[in-house]
């Protein structure tokens, strides 16, 4: 069943950007400033615990920190998608942007069914996280000047890049050995994501006040989970 609503989540947040077009671009970032606290949060409260816990202090940092870079070399292909940034991309490069939220994808579902224990908190998390962001990826493929119908196939394969790591995650032995690192490398990739998206600002005062209002309800619920 969890595969299916990480699907389904993906295909959700696109056929809502072939739908409204341009006019999600508010709600989107609100819902990605909720997405971005609620996910660092979990982190803090759930995840980072865990990993000092199965991990030497340094270990656990200098994997950490490999997750931060390598989000960060997956944002100069993607340009930030991950985050909710609509920078208009060439239909010759689009594939660039495509390949490096599939991994993004792929890592980020690795740690939610590790071990057939299925991390409730963490697997919201994500789910909240990935409508805004396959908005904002329908809506490059769709100004790239692509084919809805051809949308529709990448949009497919990158809705499958989570429920398939999920899988791996939950039924091969590697998680078992290796799950500590992978655990490690991202929280590492997600924090990044998370405090860029809560460390941006709009210009306007109102748009603010509402995504700190979000920002804080995030935190709670995050808390109380």
């Amino acid at each position: 069943m969890i595969y299916a609503i990480l699907f389904l989540v993906v295909m959700l947040g696109g056929f809502i950007a072939i739908k409204l077009e341009d006019k999600t671009a508010d709600w989107v970032k609100l819902l990605l400033s909720f997405s971005g606290a609620y996910l660092l949060s979990i982190i803090v409260f759930h995840l980072l615990p865990g990993v000092y816990k199965n991990l030497p202090g340094k270990t656990a940092g200098l994997f950490i920190m490999l997750g931060i870079v390598f989000q960060l070399i997956l944002e100069l292909f993607s340009h930030g998608a991950e985050h909710g940034h609509k920078h208009r991309i060439e239909k010759q490069a689009f594939w660039l942007t495509f390949l490096s939220l599939s991994i993004h994808a792929f890592m980020e579902g690795l740690p939610i069914n590790e071990g057939h224990h299925l991390h409730e908190s963490y697997f919201y998390g994500i789910l909240i996280h990935k409508l805004p962001v396959a908005i904002v990826l329908t809506t490059l493929l769709l100004q790239s000047g692509m084919k809805k119908s051809l949308v529709f196939v990448y949009l497919t394969a990158f809705a499958a890049m989570s429920p398939l790591a999920a899988f791996l995650g939950d039924y091969f032995d590697f998680m078992a050995v290796y799950g500590k690192y992978i655990n490690a490398f991202v929280v590492g990739i997600l924090a990044h994501i998370g405090t860029t998206i809560l460390f941006e600002t709009e210009h306007s005062h109102q748009f603010n006040i509402r995504k700190f209002a979000l920002i804080f309800l995030a935190m709670f619920i995050a808390y109380l989970t």
